[in-house]
Protein backbone atom coordinates (compact mmCIF):
# COMPACT_ATOMS: atom_id res chain seq x y z
CA UNK A 1 0.00 0.00 0.00
CA UNK A 2 1.31 3.45 -0.90
CA UNK A 3 0.36 6.73 0.81
CA UNK A 4 0.93 10.02 -1.09
CA UNK A 5 3.23 8.25 -3.47
CA UNK A 6 5.38 6.66 -0.73
CA UNK A 7 5.15 3.32 0.97
CA UNK A 8 5.08 3.07 4.76
CA UNK A 9 8.60 1.68 4.74
CA UNK A 10 9.82 4.62 2.68
CA UNK A 11 8.24 7.08 5.12
CA UNK A 12 9.92 5.37 8.08
CA UNK A 13 13.28 5.43 6.27
CA UNK A 14 12.83 9.13 5.55
CA UNK A 15 12.10 9.86 9.22
CA UNK A 16 15.17 7.93 10.30
CA UNK A 17 17.26 9.83 7.77
CA UNK A 18 15.93 13.20 8.98
CA UNK A 19 16.55 12.16 12.59
CA UNK A 20 20.11 11.16 11.77
CA UNK A 21 20.72 14.45 10.03
CA UNK A 22 19.29 16.41 12.98
CA UNK A 23 21.41 14.43 15.39
CA UNK A 24 24.53 15.06 13.36
CA UNK A 25 23.71 18.77 13.14
CA UNK A 26 23.15 19.00 16.87
CA UNK A 27 26.42 17.20 17.42
CA UNK A 28 28.30 19.68 15.23
CA UNK A 29 26.77 22.65 17.07
CA UNK A 30 27.52 21.23 20.54
CA UNK A 31 30.65 22.80 22.15
CA UNK A 32 33.66 20.52 22.24
CA UNK A 33 34.29 18.93 25.64
CA UNK A 34 37.33 20.18 27.50
CA UNK A 35 39.33 17.60 29.45
CA UNK A 36 41.65 18.99 32.10
CA UNK A 37 43.90 17.30 34.63
CA UNK A 38 41.76 18.37 37.58
CA UNK A 39 38.38 17.76 35.95
CA UNK A 40 37.38 14.78 33.86
CA UNK A 41 34.00 13.86 32.42
CA UNK A 42 33.43 10.33 31.19
CA UNK A 43 30.52 8.64 29.45
CA UNK A 44 29.18 5.25 30.39
CA UNK A 45 30.43 4.04 27.03
CA UNK A 46 34.03 4.73 27.97
CA UNK A 47 33.84 4.05 31.72
CA UNK A 48 31.27 1.42 32.75
CA UNK A 49 30.10 3.04 35.97
CA UNK A 50 26.76 4.32 37.16
CA UNK A 51 28.14 7.69 38.22
CA UNK A 52 31.19 8.96 36.38
CA UNK A 53 32.26 12.34 37.57
CA UNK A 54 34.65 13.96 39.97
CA UNK A 55 38.36 13.41 39.74
CA UNK A 56 39.83 12.53 43.14
CA UNK A 57 43.30 13.80 44.07
CA UNK A 58 46.10 13.82 41.54
CA UNK A 59 45.46 10.17 40.73
CA UNK A 60 42.42 11.06 38.58
CA UNK A 61 40.37 8.31 40.18
CA UNK A 62 36.65 8.21 39.57
CA UNK A 63 34.94 7.06 42.74
CA UNK A 64 32.38 4.53 41.54
CA UNK A 65 30.95 3.39 44.84
CA UNK A 66 31.86 1.80 48.14
CA UNK A 67 32.56 -1.82 49.04
CA UNK A 68 29.37 -2.30 50.99
CA UNK A 69 30.89 -1.48 54.34
CA UNK A 70 34.13 -3.42 53.76
CA UNK A 71 36.90 -1.07 54.85
CA UNK A 72 40.26 -1.70 56.47
CA UNK A 73 40.25 1.49 58.51
CA UNK A 74 43.53 2.23 60.28
CA UNK A 75 44.72 -1.40 60.08
CA UNK A 76 47.10 -3.16 57.67
CA UNK A 77 44.35 -5.50 56.48
CA UNK A 78 44.54 -4.59 52.79
CA UNK A 79 46.01 -7.99 51.87
CA UNK A 80 43.35 -10.14 53.59
CA UNK A 81 40.55 -7.90 52.29
CA UNK A 82 41.84 -8.03 48.71
CA UNK A 83 42.17 -11.83 48.97
CA UNK A 84 38.73 -12.13 50.58
CA UNK A 85 37.20 -10.23 47.66
CA UNK A 86 39.01 -12.54 45.23
CA UNK A 87 37.91 -15.67 47.11
CA UNK A 88 34.34 -14.46 46.87
CA UNK A 89 34.69 -14.52 43.09
CA UNK A 90 35.08 -18.32 43.34
CA UNK A 91 32.67 -18.92 46.22
CA UNK A 92 35.48 -19.58 48.75
CA UNK A 93 35.19 -16.51 50.97
CA UNK A 94 34.22 -16.64 54.65
CA UNK A 95 31.18 -14.77 55.86
CA UNK A 96 33.31 -11.96 57.28
CA UNK A 97 36.71 -10.78 56.01
CA UNK A 98 37.86 -10.39 59.61
CA UNK A 99 38.02 -14.17 59.97
CA UNK A 100 40.56 -14.35 57.15
CA UNK A 101 42.39 -11.34 58.55
CA UNK A 102 42.75 -12.96 61.97
CA UNK A 103 44.18 -16.10 60.34
CA UNK A 104 46.72 -14.35 58.13
CA UNK A 105 47.73 -11.40 60.35
CA UNK A 106 47.66 -12.55 63.97
CA UNK A 107 49.91 -9.71 65.16
CA UNK A 108 48.66 -6.89 62.97
CA UNK A 109 51.55 -7.01 60.51
CA UNK A 110 51.24 -6.47 56.78
CA UNK A 111 50.63 -9.38 54.42
CA UNK A 112 53.44 -10.78 52.28
CA UNK A 113 52.81 -12.14 48.77
CA UNK A 114 53.66 -15.71 49.72
CA UNK A 115 51.11 -15.79 52.55
CA UNK A 116 48.36 -14.65 50.17
CA UNK A 117 49.38 -17.26 47.59
CA UNK A 118 49.50 -20.00 50.23
CA UNK A 119 46.10 -19.01 51.65
CA UNK A 120 44.49 -19.21 48.20
CA UNK A 121 46.05 -22.62 47.54
CA UNK A 122 44.88 -23.92 50.92
CA UNK A 123 41.34 -23.18 49.75
CA UNK A 124 41.66 -25.37 46.67
CA UNK A 125 42.58 -22.67 44.13
CA UNK A 126 45.51 -22.04 41.84
CA UNK A 127 47.61 -19.03 42.82
CA UNK A 128 50.95 -17.60 41.69
CA UNK A 129 53.01 -14.44 42.03
CA UNK A 130 54.28 -12.49 39.01
CA UNK A 131 56.59 -9.52 38.54
CA UNK A 132 57.07 -6.91 35.81
CA UNK A 133 53.50 -7.17 34.62
CA UNK A 134 52.01 -5.24 31.71
CA UNK A 135 48.68 -3.67 30.85
CA UNK A 136 48.07 -6.37 28.25
CA UNK A 137 48.51 -9.07 30.91
CA UNK A 138 46.00 -7.36 33.20
CA UNK A 139 43.55 -7.01 30.33
CA UNK A 140 43.93 -10.64 29.28
CA UNK A 141 43.76 -12.21 32.74
CA UNK A 142 40.69 -10.26 33.85
CA UNK A 143 38.93 -11.19 30.61
CA UNK A 144 39.71 -14.84 31.33
CA UNK A 145 37.87 -14.49 34.65
CA UNK A 146 40.92 -14.84 36.87
CA UNK A 147 41.23 -12.86 40.08
CA UNK A 148 44.06 -10.33 40.04
CA UNK A 149 45.62 -8.85 43.19
CA UNK A 150 48.03 -5.98 42.54
CA UNK A 151 50.79 -4.71 44.82
CA UNK A 152 51.10 -0.92 44.73
CA UNK A 153 53.05 1.70 46.67
CA UNK A 154 50.76 4.31 48.22
CA UNK A 155 53.38 6.13 50.26
CA UNK A 156 52.44 9.81 50.25
CA UNK A 157 48.79 9.26 49.33
CA UNK A 158 46.09 10.17 51.80
CA UNK A 159 43.38 7.67 52.59
CA UNK A 160 39.76 8.82 52.55
CA UNK A 161 38.14 9.55 55.92
CA UNK A 162 41.50 10.51 57.41
CA UNK A 163 42.66 6.97 58.18
CA UNK A 164 46.24 7.73 57.15
CA UNK A 165 48.37 10.84 57.24
CA UNK A 166 49.98 11.67 53.90
CA UNK A 167 53.65 10.74 53.79
CA UNK A 168 56.51 12.27 51.90
CA UNK A 169 56.40 9.66 49.13
CA UNK A 170 59.90 8.35 49.87
CA UNK A 171 58.96 5.42 52.12
CA UNK A 172 57.53 2.21 50.75
CA UNK A 173 53.97 1.53 51.86
CA UNK A 174 52.84 -1.65 50.18
CA UNK A 175 49.12 -1.82 49.52
CA UNK A 176 47.07 -4.65 48.01
CA UNK A 177 44.04 -4.12 45.80
CA UNK A 178 41.83 -6.40 43.72
CA UNK A 179 41.90 -5.34 40.09
CA UNK A 180 38.64 -6.27 38.38
CA UNK A 181 39.09 -4.98 34.84
CA UNK A 182 41.59 -3.42 32.41
CA UNK A 183 40.47 -2.14 29.02
CA UNK A 184 40.86 0.40 26.24
CA UNK A 185 38.01 2.81 25.59
CA UNK A 186 36.68 4.03 22.26
CA UNK A 187 39.44 6.66 22.08
CA UNK A 188 42.22 4.17 22.74
CA UNK A 189 42.82 5.33 26.30
CA UNK A 190 43.75 2.65 28.83
CA UNK A 191 41.79 2.21 32.07
CA UNK A 192 41.80 -0.04 35.12
CA UNK A 193 39.01 -0.66 37.58
CA UNK A 194 39.81 -1.95 41.05
CA UNK A 195 38.43 -2.54 44.51
CA UNK A 196 40.43 -0.62 47.09
CA UNK A 197 40.38 -1.97 50.68
CA UNK A 198 40.26 1.64 51.79
CA UNK A 199 36.55 1.19 51.08
CA UNK A 200 35.95 2.29 47.50
CA UNK A 201 35.63 0.97 43.98
CA UNK A 202 37.58 3.19 41.61
CA UNK A 203 38.37 3.65 37.95
CA UNK A 204 41.78 5.07 37.08
CA UNK A 205 43.71 5.87 33.93
CA UNK A 206 46.37 3.19 33.51
CA UNK A 207 49.22 5.72 33.33
CA UNK A 208 48.33 7.03 36.80
CA UNK A 209 47.84 3.51 38.13
CA UNK A 210 51.21 2.39 36.76
CA UNK A 211 52.93 5.18 38.70
CA UNK A 212 51.73 3.44 41.88
CA UNK A 213 52.38 -0.06 40.57
CA UNK A 214 55.95 0.18 39.27
CA UNK A 215 59.42 0.17 40.82
CA UNK A 216 58.73 -0.11 44.54
CA UNK A 217 61.65 1.12 46.61
CA UNK A 218 62.61 1.19 50.27
CA UNK A 219 64.69 4.19 51.26
CA UNK A 220 65.46 4.79 47.58
CA UNK A 221 66.78 1.22 47.13
CA UNK A 222 64.88 -0.99 44.65
CA UNK A 223 63.13 -3.91 46.36
CA UNK A 224 62.86 -5.82 43.09
CA UNK A 225 59.06 -5.58 43.06
CA UNK A 226 58.08 -3.84 39.86
CA UNK A 227 54.45 -4.14 38.68
CA UNK A 228 53.92 -7.25 40.84
CA UNK A 229 50.60 -9.08 40.91
CA UNK A 230 49.02 -12.37 42.02
CA UNK A 231 46.77 -14.49 39.82
CA UNK A 232 44.11 -16.76 41.33
CA UNK A 233 41.89 -19.22 39.47
CA UNK A 234 39.92 -22.42 40.00
CA UNK A 235 41.91 -25.61 40.42
CA UNK A 236 40.36 -27.23 37.34
CA UNK A 237 40.79 -24.19 35.13
CA UNK A 238 43.59 -23.85 32.62
CA UNK A 239 46.95 -23.82 34.45
CA UNK A 240 48.30 -20.41 35.36
CA UNK A 241 51.33 -19.06 33.48
CA UNK A 242 54.78 -19.83 34.86
CA UNK A 243 55.82 -17.33 37.51
CA UNK A 244 57.90 -14.36 36.42
CA UNK A 245 58.90 -13.42 39.98
CA UNK A 246 62.14 -15.39 40.23
CA UNK A 247 64.04 -12.12 40.58
CA UNK A 248 62.41 -11.30 43.95
CA UNK A 249 62.74 -14.68 45.66
CA UNK A 250 65.26 -13.41 48.22
CA UNK A 251 63.19 -10.39 49.28
CA UNK A 252 60.02 -12.47 49.27
CA UNK A 253 61.72 -15.10 51.42
CA UNK A 254 62.43 -12.48 54.09
CA UNK A 255 58.87 -11.11 54.23
CA UNK A 256 57.22 -14.53 53.95
CA UNK A 257 59.48 -15.92 56.66
CA UNK A 258 58.80 -13.09 59.10
CA UNK A 259 55.06 -13.45 58.73
CA UNK A 260 55.23 -17.25 58.91
CA UNK A 261 57.22 -16.96 62.15
CA UNK A 262 54.53 -14.68 63.62
CA UNK A 263 51.82 -17.12 62.59
CA UNK A 264 53.80 -19.90 64.28
CA UNK A 265 53.81 -18.02 67.59
CA UNK A 266 50.07 -17.53 67.25
CA UNK A 267 49.51 -21.24 66.52
CA UNK A 268 51.47 -22.20 69.64
CA UNK A 269 49.38 -19.87 71.77
CA UNK A 270 46.21 -21.40 70.32
CA UNK A 271 47.30 -24.90 71.30
CA UNK A 272 48.64 -26.18 67.97
CA UNK A 273 52.19 -27.23 68.93
CA UNK A 274 53.24 -29.10 65.78
CA UNK A 275 51.78 -26.59 63.35
CA UNK A 276 53.21 -23.75 65.41
CA UNK A 277 56.65 -25.36 65.61
CA UNK A 278 56.66 -25.98 61.87
CA UNK A 279 55.87 -22.36 61.16
CA UNK A 280 58.39 -21.12 63.72
CA UNK A 281 61.26 -23.18 62.32
CA UNK A 282 60.20 -22.71 58.71
CA UNK A 283 59.76 -18.97 59.17
CA UNK A 284 63.17 -18.64 60.82
CA UNK A 285 64.88 -20.58 58.02
CA UNK A 286 63.14 -18.59 55.31
CA UNK A 287 63.98 -15.27 56.99
CA UNK A 288 67.65 -16.11 57.58
CA UNK A 289 68.32 -17.49 54.12
CA UNK A 290 66.28 -14.69 52.58
CA UNK A 291 68.25 -12.03 54.43
CA UNK A 292 71.52 -13.56 53.25
CA UNK A 293 70.21 -13.73 49.71
CA UNK A 294 68.84 -10.19 49.80
CA UNK A 295 72.27 -8.93 50.87
CA UNK A 296 73.43 -10.07 47.44
CA UNK A 297 70.30 -9.57 45.35
CA UNK A 298 69.50 -5.96 46.29
CA UNK A 299 73.00 -4.59 45.56
CA UNK A 300 72.94 -6.70 42.42
CA UNK A 301 69.75 -4.98 41.29
CA UNK A 302 71.29 -1.59 42.02
CA UNK A 303 74.40 -2.49 40.01
CA UNK A 304 72.28 -3.57 37.05
CA UNK A 305 70.39 -0.29 37.09
CA UNK A 306 73.64 1.64 37.31
CA UNK A 307 75.07 -0.43 34.47
CA UNK A 308 72.03 0.26 32.29
CA UNK A 309 72.41 3.98 32.96
CA UNK A 310 76.09 3.86 32.01
CA UNK A 311 75.33 1.96 28.81
CA UNK A 312 72.71 4.55 27.86
CA UNK A 313 75.16 7.38 28.50
CA UNK A 314 77.80 5.52 26.49
CA UNK A 315 75.52 5.22 23.47
CA UNK A 316 74.74 8.93 23.58
CA UNK A 317 78.43 9.84 23.86
CA UNK A 318 79.46 7.53 21.03
CA UNK A 319 76.75 8.85 18.74
CA UNK A 320 77.92 12.43 19.30
CA UNK A 321 81.50 11.56 18.31
CA UNK A 322 84.47 13.82 18.99
CA UNK A 323 86.19 13.94 22.37
CA UNK A 324 83.17 12.43 24.08
CA UNK A 325 83.61 9.15 22.21
CA UNK A 326 86.50 8.06 24.43
CA UNK A 327 84.44 8.80 27.55
CA UNK A 328 81.63 6.84 25.96
CA UNK A 329 83.85 3.81 25.53
CA UNK A 330 84.94 3.95 29.18
CA UNK A 331 81.33 4.35 30.33
CA UNK A 332 80.25 1.45 28.13
CA UNK A 333 82.92 -0.84 29.53
CA UNK A 334 82.01 0.12 33.09
CA UNK A 335 78.33 -0.41 32.28
CA UNK A 336 78.97 -3.91 30.97
CA UNK A 337 80.97 -4.84 34.06
CA UNK A 338 78.35 -3.42 36.44
CA UNK A 339 75.51 -5.14 34.61
CA UNK A 340 77.31 -8.48 34.58
CA UNK A 341 78.37 -8.36 38.23
CA UNK A 342 74.88 -7.24 39.24
CA UNK A 343 73.24 -10.08 37.33
CA UNK A 344 75.53 -12.65 38.95
CA UNK A 345 74.95 -11.23 42.44
CA UNK A 346 71.21 -11.15 41.88
CA UNK A 347 71.11 -14.73 40.64
CA UNK A 348 73.17 -16.00 43.59
CA UNK A 349 71.11 -14.05 46.11
CA UNK A 350 67.82 -15.33 44.77
CA UNK A 351 69.20 -18.87 44.71
CA UNK A 352 69.99 -18.59 48.42
CA UNK A 353 66.49 -17.26 49.03
CA UNK A 354 65.03 -20.18 47.09
CA UNK A 355 66.89 -22.63 49.36
CA UNK A 356 65.36 -20.91 52.38
CA UNK A 357 61.87 -21.17 50.91
CA UNK A 358 62.36 -24.85 50.05
CA UNK A 359 63.58 -25.72 53.55
CA UNK A 360 60.72 -23.75 55.08
CA UNK A 361 58.16 -25.61 52.97
CA UNK A 362 59.67 -28.98 53.88
CA UNK A 363 59.65 -28.30 57.62
CA UNK A 364 56.13 -26.88 57.62
CA UNK A 365 54.84 -29.70 55.47
CA UNK A 366 56.33 -32.42 57.67
CA UNK A 367 55.27 -30.98 61.03
CA UNK A 368 51.92 -29.88 59.64
CA UNK A 369 51.21 -33.42 58.47
CA UNK A 370 52.09 -34.77 61.93
CA UNK A 371 49.82 -32.18 63.47
CA UNK A 372 46.90 -33.26 61.32
CA UNK A 373 47.66 -36.91 62.02
CA UNK A 374 47.73 -36.58 65.81
CA UNK A 375 45.44 -33.58 66.11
Amino acid sequence: MRINGRSGAEQVAAKVKRGSAETALARRERPAAVHRVDVFEATTRDVPVAQAGTVRQQRQALVTGDLGGVRQGATNACGPIALWLALGQFGRASADWRQLDAELRPWGLGTSPGVLVEAARERGLQAELYNRGTFDELERETRLGRAVLVMVDVGGYERPNGDMRPGDGRDLETHWMRLTRAWRDSLGRRWVEYENPWGTREVLRYEAFEALWRDQRLGGVPTGYDRAFILIDRAKARPLPTTSADDVIAVRSVTDGAQTFARGVDALLRGQPLVGAGRLVGGALSTLFGAAGAALALPGAWLQRAGDALLTASQEALSSGGPRALAGLVAGAAGLVATGVGAIAGALGNAVGFVGQALSAMVQGALGALGRLFG
